[in-house]
Parts: C-alpha cells; sequence; structure tokens
C-alpha cells in the first residue's frame, strides 16, 4: 500500500460549511453565549490515566505508542444533536492527554494528543464532498430534532430508490439500535471512524469498556451524568485502548462509511478513577477538543478530517473556548 497522504480542502466549501454551521448549529442561546455546533450536551469531564503498553509488533509501535508510558487525560462524554438523554443519539468520547512529546500538528497545542470518539464504527457520510451534500441539506432546520436529521432531501436526492443514500439511513439505525439496549457510558465502544496516521500507514483507534463494565447491569430511568457517577460511586471506570492498523487497500481511507475488517490491537488502558461527574461539566463546556489537536505522528487523514479542520476551530473560537486546560482540570486548586 502506498503512503497515505493528507487532502486539500476546497476554500469554497469550507467557507460554506462554516456559514452553514455557525447559522444553523451554533446559534445563540437566551444568555447570548454559544455552545458547542455539535456535541454541545456534556454529560462529564472527568480525569483519568492513559497507561500506554504496547505489543512487541512494529505494525503499531509507532508515535505515542512506540514505548510504555503514563498519561494524564481528561475525558468528555457528550450528546451528538440532542440535550435529552432518553432520545437515540450519537454518544461520544473525547480524550485529551497531557505531557505527549513529539512534533505536533501546525496550530495545535504543544504537549497535547486529543482523540475524538463517537459510539459508532462508521460516520454520516462518505468523503468530505458528501459530508456537504447532507450540511446543505440540514442547513436552516429551526430546530433539531430526529425528523430533521433523517434529512430526507439528503436520504433521497431523487425519486430513484437506487440512487437514495441508503448507508447514511443504516448509521441512523445504528445509533438506534444501540439505545434500545440501554448501554450506559461506561459500557458503549468509542470509534476515532476516520483514520490517522501510524508510521507509513494508518490507523484507527478504538476505545471499549473492560470486562467489568461490561458485566454491570445498566441502571434504567436516570440521565447519563447520574449513570457515570452511579459506576464511579463502585470504583474505577475501565477500558481498553486500541488500534486498528489499516491491513489493505479494502480498509478505505477515503469512505468513512465503511467500517474496517483488520485486527484490533490493545496498546493501553484508560482508567477513570472514583470523582463527582457532575461538578465536571463545567469544565466540558469550556474546553475545546480537536482531532487536529495531535503530534505530527498521528496526523488527520482523509477529506473528512481536512473538513473538521477549520469546522472544530472555529466553533471553538466563537465561543471563546481553550483547547489547553486550567491547571484546576487536573485535580489541583481551582483558584
Amino acid at each position: 500500500m502506498s503512503r497515505p497522504e493528507t487532502c486539500p480542502v476546497d476554500p469554497a466549501d469550507r467557507d460554506e460549511l462554516l456559514a452553514i454551521c455557525k447559522r444553523t448549529f451554533q446559534k445563540p442561546r437566551p444568555d447570548g453565549t454559544l455552545a458547542r455546533q455539535f456535541h454541545s450536551k456534556t454529560h462529564a469531564c472527568l480525569r483519568a490515566t492513559l497507561t500506554i503498553d504496547p505489543p512487541d509488533d512494529p505494525a503499531v509501535c509507532h508515535g505515542l505508542f512506540a514505548k510504555p508510558g503514563r498519561y494524564p487525560a481528561l475525558v468528555r462524554f457528550s450528546n451528538s444533536f440532542f440535550q435529552d438523554d432518553a432520545g437515540p443519539d450519537a454518544r461520544g468520547m473525547a480524550i485529551k492527554l497531557s505531557g505527549v512529546a513529539g512534533d505536533v500538528c501546525e496550530g495545535a497545542p504543544p504537549g497535547q494528543q486529543d482523540f475524538v470518539l463517537m459510539n459508532e464504527a462508521i460516520g454520516p457520510a462518505r468523503d468530505a464532498k458528501e459530508a456537504m451534500h447532507l450540511f446543505r441539506a440540514l442547513d436552516g432546520i429551526r430546530k433539531l430534532t430526529a425528523a430533521a436529521v433523517l434529512a430526507p432531501r439528503y436520504l433521497f436526492p431523487s425519486i430513484l430508490p437506487w440512487q437514495a443514500r441508503w448507508r447514511y439511513f443504516a448509521f441512523l439505525c445504528g445509533s438506534g439500535f444501540k439505545h434500545l439496549r440501554g448501554h450506559d457510558l461506561a459500557q458503549m465502544t468509542y470509534n476515532s471512524v476516520t483514520p490517522y496516521r501510524l508510521g507509513d500507514g494508518a490507523t484507527k483507534f478504538l476505545v471499549r469498556p473492560d470486562a467489568a463494565a461490561l458485566a454491570r447491569r445498566p441502571l434504567k430511568g436516570r440521565d447519563f451524568c447520574a449513570r457515570l457517577q452511579a459506576a464511579l460511586d463502585t470504583g474505577p471506570i475501565r477500558f481498553e485502548f486500541c488500534l486498528q492498523p489499516r491491513a489493505n487497500e479494502n480498509d478505505p481511507i477515503e469512505d468513512a462509511r465503511i467500517a474496517w475488517q483488520s485486527p484490533v490491537h490493545v496498546v493501553g488502558r484508560l482508567e477513570i478513577p472514583p470523582q463527582d461527574a457532575r461538578t465536571s461539566i463545567a469544565l466540558g463546556d469550556q474546553l475545546a477538543f480537536s482531532p487536529w489537536n495531535c503530534v505530527a505522528a498521528h496526523e488527520p487523514l482523509g477529506s473528512v478530517n481536512a473538513l473538521r479542520r477549520d469546522a472544530y476551530a472555529a466553533s471553538a473560537a466563537n465561543r471563546g473556548a481553550d483547547a489547553v486546560p486550567p491547571a484546576y482540570a487536573w485535580g489541583g486548586d481551582p483558584d
């Protein structure tokens, strides 16, 4: 396989996307403040530790995963679109590491590595071009509802059924089925969906719960923050951090709708110790996460990631968010 390269973004598409996101997905709240354009609801933003213990396999030992290490982490859990936890939605996990060595991508804070994940293995659009079609179909909606997110104009671009975007429909159905299973946030598997550089190849990131979390009975009738707190009150929440290196051309760089079939390698463990989940929400709201806040060794790949770069930056700038956490975020005195 050839070494994957980054994709340039059409300036016209970039400007159009930023305008759509600002007027449709980042409208001022009653108090005049702005939320995130997407994943605006924070369930918690918790202190954690990521311990890297890579296997003796040259396919995965690159960048952050080249040698063992321990990194302070912040882990933000979120909803993709809706404020109500009772409805189907994609759930997000964003991880921010501190103390990471290595050159960073242009504009990224030194010493940091972000991972932006969700509980779906596939994305809603194939590539940047198709993503722009989706955003155009959603542009101007007055309120985010399940019917609005269905985006009929995008799903059915013509009356011909074979031209329908059935993979988008499958993506939405996947969120619905996962919601019906009733899993807590600590019991979900989170995926990067898009690929990132790993040596001369590419990888996807995957974070999955350990056996103890999966064995716990999900709590019913409570919001996700309360359910996280109930899990934390019984002890640490643990996840396996995994890489899924690209094996061959059947694992596409430029089609986020297709789940890779290559083997998954456990390279570390993420541990979230007991703490107060609800008081951490404000920290999650003021922080900015981005797939482009990363070391150059794990540069985001593909046109979807290229399109996300300016969108994430604009969303954070509009609401005055900072990618660098305050000192108290790591457990110090807030004063």
